[in-house]
C-alpha cells in the first residue's frame, strides 16, 4: 500500500507539472459544457424565414400567408409577385419558398385542385425538416378547412362534413424529449465524446512520457508489481475524472435544463466503468507507442470518428457490418447507448447491464494485455 501511495503521489506531481495536460483534462469538459449549452440554448428552431411567391394576390392567398406567420416553425420574411427570385431566395434569405399559382382562389372554388408548390433548401437537414413540417401543417389545415366549408355550403352540417372529410383520426404522443429539444438531444452525446477524448489524450502521455524521459526505472525502484504500476498510472485520472463528471452531473445538468436522471446510481456506475475502460485503453496504447506524439495521434484517430460511429445520431443498425464491429470496440458507443437509457428512458442499473458488461470486457482485456507488457518490461529492466 505504501508503494502504491508513493507511485500515485509521483504521478500526481508529474501531472501537475504538465500545464497543458492539466488544462485539457480539467478545463476542456467544463468549457465544452458551457459552450454547447450556449450554442443550443434556444433548444428548438422557430421563425425560420420563408419566402412566398404570391401569383394570385387573393383573399385566400393572403390567408395562407397569415397562417404561415402564425406557425411557430416558420415566418414569412418576404412576399414576391414573380418567380424570378426563387433560387436566389433559397440561396440567401429563405429556407423554403411557397409558390401560390395564379388563379388559385378561383380554381379552389371550381374544384380544379390547384397545386401549391413548396421549394425547400435541403442543404441543412434540420431547418429543411422543420420548415417543411411547419408549411405542410399549415397547408393541410387550410385544405381541410376549405373542404369542410365547401361541404357545409352544400347543406351538410359542419360536424357531418368533418366526419366525411376525416375517415379516421390520428393520435400521436411523443415520449422522451417530447418537445424535440435539440439541447437535450445533443448535450449528452457531445459531453460523452469530449470526456473520452480528454481521457485518451491524457492517458496517451502516461507510460510514453516515462519511456521518452528514461524514467521508467524510477517506478520499478518503488515497486515491480505490474498491477501497482498500472494502478498508479490510471487511478489518479480515474478519480479526478469521476469527480469532474460528478460536478458536471450535479451542476451543469440543471444549468442546461436536462431532464432529471431517474437513477443517479446507474449513471455514476456507468461513468465509472466507462472511465475504467478509457484509462486501460489509453494506458495500453501509451505502452505500445512509447512516444507521446505518436500515442496521442493514434488515440485521437480512435476518438475523433467515434461520435459518428457511436449510433447516437445515425442508427448503428443502418451502418455497414464492418463499421458496426469497429464501433463495438469503442467505449463511447456503449456509454452513449446506456446514457440515453438512463437520461431519457428512466433506465435503472438493470437496464444498462449489457452496456456495462461490454465496457467491463473492454477494460479487462486491455488491462490484462497492459499488465502482461508491464511484467515483461519489468523483467527486462531487472535483468539489465
Amino acid at each position: 500500500m505504501k508503494a502504491l501511495s508513493q507511485l500515485i503521489i509521483r504521478e500526481v506531481k508529474i501531472f501537475k507539472g504538465n500545464s497543458v495536460a492539466w488544462a485539457i483534462f480539467i478545463g476542456a469538459p467544463i468549457l465544452y459544457a458551457l459552450l454547447v449549452g450556449a450554442v443550443y440554448q434556444q433548444s428548438t428552431v422557430s421563425d425560420l424565414p420563408v419566402s412566398v411567391v404570391d401569383l394570385d394576390n387573393s383573399a385566400l392567398s393572403h390567408q395562407i400567408i397569415d397562417a404561415l406567420n402564425d406557425n411557430p416553425y416558420v415566418e414569412v420574411a418576404m412576399v414576391r409577385q414573380g418567380e424570378t427570385h426563387i433560387l436566389e431566395d433559397l440561396k440567401t434569405n429563405a429556407v423554403a419558398v411557397v409558390k401560390i399559382p395564379k388563379g388559385f382562389e378561383g380554381d379552389v372554388h371550381q374544384k380544379r385542385h390547384p397545386e401549391v408548390q413548396v421549394e425547400i433548401n435541403g442543404a441543412n437537414i434540420l431547418t429543411a425538416n422543420y420548415s417543411n413540417l411547419g408549411i405542410r401543417s399549415v397547408l393541410a389545415t387550410l385544405n381541410a378547412g376549405i373542404e369542410i366549408k365547401g361541404l357545409n355550403k352544400k347543406g351538410i352540417p359542419v360536424e357531418t362534413a368533418y366526419q366525411q372529410f376525416e375517415a379516421f383520426q390520428i393520435g400521436s404522443t411523443r415520449f422522451y424529449n417530447a418537445n424535440s429539444n435539440y439541447l437535450t438531444f445533443m448535450w449528452p452525446g457531445v459531453m460523452g465524446t469530449i470526456l473520452q477524448q480528454v481521457f485518451l489524450l491524457v492517458m496517451a502521455l502516461t507510460f510514453a512520457l516515462e519511456f521518452e524521459t528514461g524514467r521508467f526505472h524510477e517506478m520499478t525502484q518503488i515497486s515491480k508489481n505490474p498491477l501497482l504500476l498500472l494502478l498508479a498510472k490510471s487511478l489518479p485520472y480515474w478519480l479526478m475524472g469521476f469527480l469532474l463528471w460528478g460536478g458536471i452531473q450535479w451542476v451543469f445538468f440543471p444549468m442546461v435544463r436536462l431532464p432529471m436522471v431517474h437513477s443517479q446510481v446507474a449513471l455514476l456506475a456507468l461513468t465509472a466503468v466507462f472511465m475504467w475502460a478509457l484509462t486501460n485503453m489509453g494506458a495500453l496504447v501509451s505502452w505500445l507507442l512509447p512516444n507521446q506524439l505518436k500515442a496521442t495521434e493514434v488515440l485521437m484517430v480512435i476518438a475523433t470518428p467515434s461520435f459518428i460511429m457511436s449510433g447516437f445520431t445515425w442508427p448503428l443498425s443502418e451502418m455497414p457490418k464492418a463499421i458496426q464491429h469497429i464501433a463495438e470496440c469503442i467505449p463511447l458507443t456503449h456509454f452513449l447507448s446506456a446514457f440515453r437509457k438512463v437520461l431519457f428512458l428512466q433506465g435503472t442499473y438493470s437496464d444498462i447491464q449489457p452496456e456495462l458488461f461490454k465496457l467491463g470486457i473492454t477494460a479487462i482485456i486491455t488491462g490484462i494485455i497492459t499488465l502482461i507488457l508491464i511484467q515483461v518490461k519489468v523483467r527486462k529492466t531487472a535483468k539489465a
